[in-house]
């Protein structure tokens, strides 16, 4: 009993601080993959948007790298590529896995900055 309360104390201390933060476990690579199969059409291969689907769309896309970006929780990106957010339509067809990797892809645009 003592080892199994050791071990589910040791997962809290482990998980609690990236669940508290909000920050995402996945996997930067695999994210970065799923991005450039499901997201660079319109965001871009380097995360800055593509000027022609802008123009089209008449919106403005914020770069990944940028701070209005990159200041939103994993909970908040999530739920824009779950819901959609103005004239960007939900996501369909995506794995909880995949959003965790590619919501770990887009922080890794914000550290190049």
């Amino acid at each position: 009993m003592k080892r199994s309360a050791f071990a589910t104390l040791a997962a809290l201390v482990l998980v609690a601080p990236i669940l508290l933060l909000g920050m995402t476990t996945g996997d930067v690579e695999q994210g970065k993959a799923v991005f450039m199969k499901r997201c660079k059409m319109c965001h871009g291969a380097d995360g800055e948007g593509n000027p022609a689907i802008a123009r089209m769309m008449k919106v403005e896309f914020h770069p990944m790298a940028s701070e209005y970006v990159q200041q939103k929780t994993d909970a908040e990106l999530k739920d824009i590529i779950l819901k959609g957010k103005g004239k960007m339509p939900a996501v369909k067809g995506i794995t909880d896995e995949e959003i965790s990797d590619v919501i770990a892809y887009i922080h890794s645009l914000g550290k190049k900055e």
